[in-house]
């Protein structure tokens, strides 16, 4: 019952959203990749907190709890500390995708920098950004799928039905698909939530929500402070607040965020959705309470199963149709943020490295629909090859991603800042990132457990400046893509009245 629940609600929402996604819609390149730049408020709102609230929230963030209590506790700022960004970043990547026709994050710079190659550069550096989110997506599509349903089935069966339900509605719809499925995603996520919640002291053998803390105290007196249950340097105070600080700076240079950004239909859209974005994070307070009464619990549970330590505690202490629920939940939490990655992962391809040689790769629909297949491919096969955990492929992404993040700012709030100067810059933190001996140099100039994207983006930083100061800036037009000099028109300036007086 439980499994047949589940995939009734999980079909039924992709299908419906997808139909109501196409309907009475001729789908060209900007209908499809950017939803026609016309979301409005709710549209928009479920969009944007679709791509935060993934399978990363739901079984990473649980993970951290579950495996070393306060180092978990992170979560609930990183949505705060992004939409504190995002209000003063998203209107002006906004205001340029709309005076510019862009599409992709790598049009925005190759637009802003006068320079197609830097743009292909961010293209690729952000497909594999993009490639690696993804596997994290997936991977946690099999473990809900092997944990709550059982795992005769191989996981990786889960996972390459889930790239078909993928790749088939994003085909379709594009961007609304992806939109339209979200508002059932998140609103089922939320009521799941509060039911697993409210039975999750007695799932635990505790008197009331607040006896799930007192027990956990006496219990597990390390869990409530840094560095948690097993005292290590990876997650000390130093781990927590670099990451902490990175999550906010990399998830704008997230390529699938320009195309997010690029929909809404204006600015005051964007900026009311940003002012109650944070009430988003009042929900991690039950995934840490649930995570927390799983431990209690479930005693015996190992290390190696700390990722699917939710799942596990709702399949065995609560009813089938709770189960159902969850897993139906669970199913678009995965493939929703998968379908916008996939989908600007082939835009990026499509538009900033085939179009680049020929410009009837830039606009073809068709070959981007290609991509869409290609890219969920790949992400499938990224799943298989990995083991990891989900908060060490998902610091990877923030820790890989953030190298992206001077040349965002930078753009915005340098006027001498300058192509090859950014791509010194990134190249430079992209290999104290990606090879693991540079790294681990890098990471003896800083305080143990700190993130290695931390010292990999002051390098960055440092060489950006650098190379900038002795190459040649960009055009004065160009600049003003990027710091929003130009005065707004009518249509802009009567969003922002209105952003004004809301």
């Amino acid at each position: 019952m439980a499994l047949a629940l589940a995939l009734l609600i999980a079909v039924g929402s992709i299908v419906g959203g997808t139909v109501a996604a196409a309907r009475g819609r001729t789908m060209n390149l900007q209908e499809w990749s950017v939803g026609g730049r016309r979301f409005g408020t709710w549209l928009f709102w479920f969009l944007l907190v679709g791509e935060t609230f993934t399978t990363f929230a739901l079984l990473g963030a649980s993970q951290g709890v579950f495996s070393n209590g306060a180092p978990g506790f992170y979560v609930l700022g990183t949505v705060v500390l992004t939409a504190a960004v995002g209000y003063w970043v998203v209107p002006k990547i906004w205001r340029a995708g709309k005076q510019h026709g862009l599409v992709t994050m790598a049009d925005y710079f190759t637009t802003r920098f006068e320079a197609r190659w830097f743009g292909g550069l961010v293209a690729v550096f952000g497909i594999v950004a993009l490639l690696l989110y993804a596997q994290v997506q997936l991977t946690g599509l099999s473990l809900i799928l092997a944990s709550l349903f059982g795992s005769e089935v191989p996981s990786l069966a889960y996972v390459v039905a889930g790239g078909v339900l993928v790749a088939g509605f994003v085909l379709v719809g594009g961007m609304r698909s992806a939109a339209f499925t979200a508002i059932v995603k998140d609103v089922l996520l939320i009521a799941i939530l509060l039911v697993v919640a409210i039975g999750a002291a007695d799932a635990a053998g505790v008197s009331g929500p607040l006896g799930v803390f007192d027990a956990m105290k006496q219990a597990h007196p390390s869990g409530a402070t840094l560095p948690g249950l097993h005292g290590s340097t990876a997650t000390n105070t130093w781990w927590w607040m670099s990451f902490l600080l990175l999550t906010p700076l990399g998830s704008f240079a997230l390529p699938h965020m320009f195309q997010v950004s690029y929909s809404a239909k204006d600015v005051a859209t964007i900026r009311r959705n940003q002012v109650i974005q944070p009430l988003y994070s009042l929900f991690y307070v039950l995934i840490v309470m649930i995570a927390l009464a799983a431990v209690l619990a479930l005693p015996k549970l190992t290390d190696k199963q700390a990722n699917a330590s939710l799942l596990i505690f709702v399949r065995e202490k609560y009813p089938e149709w709770v189960i159902g629920l969850l897993g139906g939940a669970g199913i678009l939490v995965a493939l929703v943020p998968t379908a916008v990655l996939v989908l600007a992962a082939s835009s990026l391809f499509t538009r900033n490295v085939l179009g680049a040689r020929s410009k009837k790769w830039a606009s073809s629909l068709t070959a981007m629909r290609v991509g869409v297949l290609v890219f969920t491919a790949l992400s499938v096969l990224l799943v298989a090859h990995s083991n990891e955990k989900l908060l060490s492929i998902m610091t990877n992404v923030y820790s890989a991603v953030g190298q992206l993040a001077p040349a965002l700012f930078l753009s915005m709030l340098w006027r001498r800042v300058t192509a090859p100067g950014l791509a010194a810059g990134a190249l430079c933190g992209g290999l104290i990132v990606g090879v693991p001996a540079l790294g681990s140099l890098a990471a003896h100039t800083m305080p143990p457990g700190t993130v290695v994207g931390l010292p990999a983006l002051v390098v960055n930083l440092i060489v950006t400046v650098a190379v900038s100061l002795v190459t040649r800036p960009p055009s004065k037009a160009a600049v003003e893509i990027g710091t929003g000099d130009r005065p707004a028109g009518p249509a802009e300036a009567g969003d922002l009245r209105r952003s004004a007086v809301r």
